[in-house]
């Protein structure tokens, strides 16, 4: 089997495990060869699950117009087959999650290596996960022996035709894991290793296809280990062939074979601070055009409080574009409103209606009240005000409104009698700011944390605003901060580090470099490219509008017992790197070029890089 030349090893800030990255890469083929061998995968990039030498593995997948390849190198100290293959012996077993629909087909595809003399390599397939597998017709799979230490090397071949929803195996979200049983007498897993949870799988990326272009897109924005939030399908523009949307961090971002004739993507930055401010995402054709737009529910702030914006986003023009929002949540430290929208089918050939209904209201009346409606979107509906629900219909140029519905309940206000001489006027007392305490207890609620976990990292120190300290809180790989310059003290700053694993957030520094005497955060996050890792230093910035990326640098890369490792240098409000030590590498031996697709600056060499100083300047540091 050949691989096609032009895929290369990108040392992006993502690393080359699918957990970190937006998925899992699939090589194209020319040639087939399923012999049990590594050889003809030399191109590939091999991504690893588990460690250690035993019941960990490392993998590679391809395919061509007929199937789908694996390729594995397995480490483990022994082999448990049966000669009737089932779900209690050694696999390797690979998840796939195709829509089909409204719902999902799901299949465990499970590849046995063989044992001469009692069972043969075989595959099978479960149609739900952790289920007794059927034999696969037109399966091929061969093991052989690995180069060095116990285990064995596995490749195999399974048709699309075999798959249920094969036909859009392009479409798939997946996940692949190593089943371990070390007892033939009594067989249970012993471990089961996966690149990531079969609950969470991540998409499959074909070389080339849409994955490539989320993969290209990530790459330019320096954002590789960020994952999609939403993976969507539809006909959204050009022809009737479906588009591939993604929903990543804080972008939106088109490709398919028929968008743009298939030579280019496009991307729409949405106006929020963080990933988690997209709370929904679906796609729907508002305009009767036969073309779906995207529908985003997303979640802004400000120093006054927060707001939830629904949002009908157009994506068959030249650029995604917004056409029709609507506030459906305003909330202040004194309470919240919501509204509800749902979409009404059209009537005939008309396009559907949206209604938006007044919701309920918490700690806020019209007494309370004291917000001017907005002028950027369809104001909120207020539950004490005159109209209980209105319509909106596009009408080939906008969402014109069509109706709208009283509000039984609503009582004009009483008139405001006239001042009195002599009246003391008593200003009200402001609502207290909630403590610093109260707010980290209800982020840990929100994101799931227990109450009583520690934080790895904790830091009092002036981030953002006045002279005045600010908190910030580190759980595995979420980053917290709180304090008078984040929102006036009224809510937080939530921040997941683009690491694999929690273990792979190697340390995190809140110090002053650009020298304006507040602290920036400083990440340092490994990544894996099989037997090779490296160092990513990443430095941010927070401001009263966000939370901007100053730098990204590659500090440290090992290979076994070869390393090179830079020397971070933070004093008296700068940064500085210096090219610091090498171990068993030197200009002779040294095995990489560099990319110049990396979005992370380059690793400094000692034997030809000096020491760097960066300043701040223009939003980034540079040199």
């Amino acid at each position: 089997m050949r691989l096609c030349a032009s895929l290369i090893l990108l040392l992006a800030i993502g690393p080359a495990t699918a957990a970190a990255q937006a998925g899992i890469r699939v090589y194209d083929v020319e040639q087939i060869r399923v012999d049990g061998s590594l050889a003809d995968w030399r191109s590939a990039t091999f991504t690893e699950v588990g460690r250690g030498d035993d019941a960990s593995m490392r993998f590679a997948l391809a395919a061509d117009a007929q199937g789908l390849y694996l390729a594995a190198e397995v480490r483990d100290d022994r082999l448990v087959r049966t000669a009737s293959p089932g779900n209690r012996e050694d696999a390797v077993v690979l998840t796939l999650q195709i829509p089909e629909g409204r719902r999902n087909q799901i299949s465990d595809i499970y590849f046995f290596a063989g044992v001469a003399g009692r069972s043969a390599a075989s595959a099978g397939i479960a149609n739900r996960v952790g289920g007794p597998p059927r034999t696969i017709e037109g399966a091929r799979v061969v093991e052989g022996p690995r180069r060095a230490g116990r285990g064995y090397v596995i490749e195999g071949f399974v048709p699309f035709a075999r798959i249920p929803g094969g036909a859009h195996w392009d479409q798939a979200r997946a996940t692949i894991r190593l089943r371990d049983v070390d007892s033939e007498a009594h067989p249970q897993v012993e471990s089961e290793p996966a690149l990531v949870p079969t609950s969470a799988p991540v998409p499959l990326m074909p070389a080339g296809g849409a994955g490539g272009a989320l993969e290209q897109f990530l790459t330019s924005q320096g954002m590789g280990a960020a994952r999609p939030s939403h993976d969507l399908h539809g006909d959204v523009a050009g022809d009737a062939r479906p588009e591939r949307v993604y929903v990543v961090d804080r972008f939106v971002l088109i490709t398919g074979p028929g968008y743009r004739d298939g030579t280019s993507y496009s991307f729409h930055e949405l106006p929020i601070q963080q990933a988690s401010d997209v709370r929904s995402a679906q796609l729907r054709d508002l305009t009767g055009d036969g073309k779906a737009e995207l529908l985003l529910v997303l979640r802004q702030r400000n120093e006054h409080g927060e707001r939830d914006l629904w949002q009908v986003l157009s994506l068959s023009g030249e650029r995604p574009t917004p056409v029709f929002s609507i506030e459906v949540r305003k909330a202040t430290r004194a309470g919240s409103i919501d509204a509800s929208v749902r979409i009404l089918r059209g009537r005939g050939r008309q396009p559907p209606e949206i209604e938006v209904t007044a919701g309920r209201a918490q700690g806020l009346d019209a007494t309370s009240w004291r917000e001017a409606p907005a002028d950027d979107a369809q104001p909120i509906l207020l539950p004490w005000g005159p109209i209980r629900s209105r319509t909106f219909r596009w009408n080939g140029r906008s969402f014109a409104q069509t109706g709208e519905r009283p509000n039984p309940t609503y009582r004009e206000p009483a008139p405001e009698p006239p001042p009195q001489q002599q009246a003391t006027r008593v200003e009200p007392v402001a609502p207290a700011a909630p403590s610093t305490e109260a707010l980290l207890a209800a982020f840990r609620r929100e994101r799931g944390i227990a109450r009583g976990a520690r934080p790895r990292y904790r830091f009092e120190t002036n981030l953002v605003g006045d002279r005045a300290p600010e908190t910030a809180l580190v759980y595995g790989r979420q980053l917290v901060a709180v304090g008078p310059g984040i929102q006036n003290g009224t809510s937080w700053l939530f921040y997941e580090v683009p690491a694999p694993s929690d273990d792979d957030l190697v340390n995190v520094q809140a110090v002053d470099v650009t020298g304006d005497g507040r602290a920036e955060l400083l990440f340092t996050v490994r990544q894996r490219f099989g037997e090779v890792s490296r160092e990513v230093l990443v430095v941010h910035q927070l401001t009263e509008r966000g939370f901007p990326r100053l730098l990204q640098v590659e500090v440290a890369r090992t290979s076994g017992t070869a390393s090179v490792r830079n020397e971070v240098r933070t004093r008296g409000g700068r940064l500085e790197i210096a090219p610091g030590r090498a171990r068993e590498w030197s200009a002779e031996h040294w095995p990489f070029s560099r990319d110049p697709n990396d979005s992370a600056e380059p690793l400094l060499l000692p034997w030809t890089d000096r020491a760097v100083r960066y300043r701040f300047a223009g939003g980034r540091l540079t040199r």
